[in-house]
C-alpha cells in the first residue's frame, strides 16, 4: 500500500482495461467475421440469386414468347416479337454478364467452382444452342408469306410443339437454373447460420466480460475511497470556501503523491487569487503600471488581465484620440465660420481682404509670419504675383514685392499648382527664398489659393512648430473659398472699373453733344448774320443803283 495514487488507480484500472481490450479484440474478430459473411450474403449470394432467378424468368420467358413467334405472331414486329429480340440482345448478356462478375468471388467453399462450372455451362447451352435455333426460327419466319411455306412450317413445328428440341432444351437449362439456384440458396442459408452461431458465441463472450469487469470496477472503487476520501474532502471544503468568493488563509498540506501535489497546485492557485485581487484594485484606482505576474505562460486568468489592462491603456488612449478629433473639428469648424465672416465682410477691397484673412490666419494657426501675394495679370503677357500683405509677430509689416512667375517658392508653388511644405529650413533660407522676412522657422507651408483649376493667388506662412494634417488641410480649405473670392472681388473690380469707363464715355460724349450744339446754335446766328448783311448789301445795292440811274437820266 505504499504506492502512489497513481499506481493504486493504475492498477485497479490496468485489470480493467486489460479486460476490455481483450474484450475489444475478441469482439472485434467475432464481428468482423459477421460482417464478412453479411457483406458475402449481401452483396454477393443474395444478388447471385436474384440474378439466377432473372436467368430463369428470361429463358423461361423465351420459350412462350418463340412459341408465340411460331404460331401466333404471323405480324411482323408485334410487341412480343420486339420483348424476343430485347431478351436476346439486351437482357439476357446483362445477366450472364453481372453473374460472371459476381461468380468470382463465389468463395464461401469448394462448392463456389462446381457453381461457376454450372454457370459456364448454362451459359454455353443458352448462347451455343438454345438462342440460335431461336434466331434460326426468327430469321425463316420473318414475313408473312413465310408462314404460307409448308416446307419451312414442316421444318418448324416439329421443334417448336411440346416435346420438340427447342422445348426439350428449354426444360434441361430451367432445371440446371434450378439446381443452381438451389445451391445458391444453401450459401445463403449456411452464411445466415454462421451469422447466427457467431452473434450466440459473442451474446456468452459478452455476459463473461461483464462480470469480470463489474469485479475489477468494485476493485477499484475500494482502492480509491480508502486511498483518497479523507484528503480529497478536506480539499472539497476548501475548493466550496473558494466557490463563495472566500479565499483561505490557512494552506493545505503539501506531500509527494498527487493529492500533495494537487494541495500545492492548490496553494499557488489561492496565492495568485490574491495576487488577482491586488491587480484589479490597483486597475481600478487607475494604476496601470502596478506590477502583476501570471502564474505561467498559460495561465489564462493573468494573461486576461493582462490583456484587460492593455484594453483599457488602448481604451483610455482611443478616447484622448476621440477628444483630439473633436477638438480638432470644433478648431476647423470654428475657423470655417471666422473666414466666411472674413470673406463675407471683405469682398470689395483686395488689399483688405489680404490682410484680414492673413493676420486672421497666423493667429489662428499659432503661426509667426505671413505673407499674401495675389497674381497681377494686366498686362496678359507678363503677368508677375504682388505682395498685398505681410504679417509677422502680431504686427502688420509694409513690403513691396513683385514675384514673378517660377521665381523662389513663391513662383515654384504658383507655376506647379501645389502646396509646399518644408520642415527642415537651412538659417538665412526664408531671406533668400522667401518674402517673411529675416527670421528663420522651423516650418514653412505655401499654399495656392486656387478656384476652377485657376491660381488666385499665394498664401505663405512660417511657424517656429510644424503644422499638423489637419492645418494643412484647413488652410487649403480656406485657400479654395479665399481663391473665390478674390476671384469675385476682381470680377467686381474689373465691372466697376467698366462701369466707370462707361459713365465716363457717356460723360464724355454728352459734353461733346453739348458743344456741338453751342457749335451749330453760333453757326446759326452767323448764318442769320451773314443773311442780315447781304440783305443789307442788296438794299444799298438797289440803292446805289437807283441813284445812278438818275444821275444818269
Amino acid at each position: 500500500m505504499r504506492l502512489k495514487i497513481a499506481a493504486k488507480i493504475a492498477l485497479g484500472f490496468g485489470l480493467v482495461t486489460l479486460a476490455v481490450i481483450v474484450n475489444g479484440i475478441l469482439t472485434s474478430n467475432a464481428l468482423q467475421k459477421s460482417r464478412k459473411v453479411n457483406d458475402k450474403i449481401t452483396n454477393v449470394y443474395t444478388p447471385s440469386l436474384e440474378w439466377i432467378n432473372k436467368m430463369f424468368g428470361s429463358v423461361n420467358e423465351s420459350r412462350m414468347l418463340v412459341k408465340s413467334w411460331v404460331h401466333i405472331d404471323k405480324i411482323t414486329d408485334t410487341p412480343d416479337k420486339l420483348r424476343l429480340k430485347k431478351l436476346h440482345t439486351t437482357d439476357y448478356p446483362l445477366i450472364i454478364d453481372t453473374l460472371r462478375k459476381l461468380s468470382k468471388i463465389w468463395t464461401y467453399d469448394q462448392k463456389s467452382d462446381k457453381q461457376e462450372l454450372e454457370l459456364n455451362e448454362i451459359n454455353t447451352m443458352i448462347n451455343d444452342t438454345l438462342f440460335p435455333k431461336h434466331k434460326y426460327i426468327m430469321s425463316q419466319l420473318s414475313t408473312f408469306e413465310s408462314y404460307d411455306d409448308p416446307f419451312v412450317v414442316f421444318e418448324i413445328t416439329p421443334m417448336t410443339e411440346e416435346g420438340g428440341e427447342i422445348m426439350i432444351l428449354t426444360d434441361r437449362i430451367l432445371e440446371k437454373i434450378s439446381a443452381l439456384q438451389k445451391q445458391q440458396e444453401d450459401l445463403v442459408n449456411s452464411g445466415r447460420a454462421d451469422m447466427v452461431a457467431q452473434f450466440d458465441s459473442f451474446r456468452n463472450f459478452i455476459i463473461l466480460m461483464l462480470i469480470i469487469l463489474i469485479f475489477a470496477a468494485i476493485v477499484t472503487g475500494i482502492i480509491t475511497i480508502r486511498s483518497l476520501a479523507n484528503p480529497i474532502n478536506h480539499t472539497k471544503s476548501i475548493l466550496l470556501k473558494m466557490s463563495k468568493g472566500i479565499l483561505p488563509k490557512e494552506e493545505l498540506k503539501e506531500g509527494s503523491d498527487e493529492i500533495g501535489q494537487m494541495a500545492k497546485a492548490l496553494n499557488l492557485v489561492i496565492q495568485g487569487l490574491r495576487d488577482v485581487s491586488d491587480f484589479t484594485l490597483e486597475i481600478g484606482k487607475g494604476n496601470f503600471n502596478y506590477s502583476f505576474k501570471p502564474l505561467s505562460e498559460e495561465d489564462t486568468l493573468g494573461l486576461s488581465l493582462l490583456e484587460m489592462r492593455e484594453e483599457i491603456i488602448k481604451a483610455k488612449k482611443d478616447e484622448e484620440l476621440r477628444q483630439e478629433e473633436n477638438v480638432q473639428r470644433n478648431w476647423v469648424s470654428q475657423g470655417v465660420a471666422l473666414f466666411s465672416d472674413i470673406l463675407r465682410n471683405n469682398n470689395d477691397d483686395l488689399a483688405k481682404l489680404s490682410y484680414e484673412t492673413l493676420s486672421n490666419m497666423v493667429r489662428y494657426t499659432n503661426s509667426n509670419q505671413g505673407g499674401f501675394f495675389i497674381v497681377n495679370d494686366n498686362d496678359k503677357d507678363n503677368a508677375f504675383l504682388e505682395m498685398t500683405a505681410c504679417y509677422a509677430y502680431d504686427r502688420q509689416k509694409f513690403a513691396t514685392k513683385h514675384i514673378s512667375v517660377g521665381e523662389g517658392l513663391v513662383g515654384r508653388c504658383f507655376q506647379e499648382k501645389e502646396r509646399i511644405y518644408i520642415t527642415e529650413i537651412p538659417r538665412d533660407y526664408i531671406k533668400i527664398t522667401s518674402g517673411l522676412g529675416n527670421d528663420n522657422p522651423t516650418s514653412l507651408l505655401l499654399i495656392p489659393l486656387m478656384y476652377n483649376d485657376n491660381v488666385y493667388g499665394i498664401m505663405e506662412i512660417a511657424s517656429f512648430n510644424e503644422y499638423h494634417n489637419f492645418e494643412i488641410e484647413f488652410i487649403e480649405r480656406i485657400g479654395e473659398s479665399i481663391a473665390a473670392t478674390i476671384s469675385s472681388v476682381k470680377s467686381n473690380i474689373q465691372t466697376s472699373l467698366l462701369l466707370e469707363q462707361s459713365q465716363q464715355q457717356a460723360e464724355e460724349m454728352s459734353s461733346q453733344e453739348e458743344e456741338m450744339r453751342q457749335n451749330m446754335e453760333e453757326l446759326r446766328a452767323t448764318q442769320e448774320q451773314s443773311a442780315r448783311r447781304e440783305e443789307e448789301l442788296a438794299k444799298e445795292l438797289e440803292l446805289l443803283r437807283k441813284r445812278l440811274h438818275e444821275a444818269g437820266a
